[in-house]
């Protein structure tokens, strides 16, 4: 577990949270893999038996279900599951730790992306495995100046990382993606923070430079930690993933 509450909250807060509402027992109703799981010390004992390979597995499936966009949406699911796979948010940003001075937040808005879209209807099983491999080749893709720069790679919404372009931006402007602009025109009239995604243009045109050190220089430019512009950029990605089929509806 993270015992420290700034990377996705207090463990123990959490596990009081879980036990003093019955929240497991709640899910059970509709998975059947946390049948008998009552309480977060239920739950831990199947996690730490080393014998228990598929149990966790199944387990961890169900919690992913309830955590998904296309299941549950259950926020505290998703607080659980990457509690759970502390170790395996551990492991990775210590491999990539020469990638990124806040390393451990990039993988864990990472993991949180890739649990909230995770596939479940198409790979049931191997969860951990799944969501391991997909978040080191999503932050590797972030991060990775030999894949993060290739040029046919990143859009850039704006050449200049100006939001108030992306209001007035018409056909005859050169440098932009119309589809992206566009896009965070829509999302911005549908409630999506314009400030956030302010900074989310910033940091990607930034990034798109490659400037040294970008994300924290984005950051202090912003007032703001890199941690924090970390969090709030996954923000806004999840906010923009989460509009565009309303997008995709509106403009077919």
């Amino acid at each position: 577990m993270f015992h420290d509450p700034t990377i996705v909250g207090s463990w123990p807060a959490l596990a009081a949270r879980l036990d003093d509402d019955a929240i497991l027992v709640r899910w059970a109703a509709n998975e059947t893999a946390l049948i008998g799981l009552s309480s977060v010390h239920d739950l831990l004992a199947v996690w730490a038996d080393d014998g228990a390979d598929d149990r966790r597995d199944v387990v961890l499936a169900a919690l992913v279900r309830l955590a998904a966009v296309d299941g549950g949406r259950d926020d505290d699911a998703l607080l659980l599951t990457l509690h759970l796979l502390s170790g395996l948010v551990r492991t990775m940003a210590r491999q990539l730790a020469d990638l990124n001075l806040d390393i451990l937040a990039v993988v864990v808005g990472e993991l949180a992306c890739q649990i909230r879209r995770y596939p479940w209807r198409r790979r049931p099983r191997a969860i951990a495995a799944n969501l391991r491999a997909e978040t080191r080749r999503a932050v590797l893709a972030e991060l990775r100046p030999s894949s993060r720069y290739h040029p046919g790679r990143i859009e850039i919404p704006t050449a200049t990382g100006d939001i108030t372009r992306i209001a007035t931006a018409s056909a005859d402007e050169e440098g932009e993606d119309l589809d992206v602009v566009d896009l965070l025109q829509w999302a911005v009239r549908s409630g999506v923070d314009a400030e956030d995604v302010a900074l989310l243009i910033a940091t990607e045109c930034s990034r798109d430079r490659q400037h040294r050190c970008a994300d924290q220089k984005v950051a202090a430019a912003h007032g703001i930690t890199t941690r924090t512009l970390y969090r709030r950029r996954n923000r806004t990605l999840t906010a923009l993933r989460g509009v565009a089929p309303q997008y995709l509806a509106a403009v077919a």
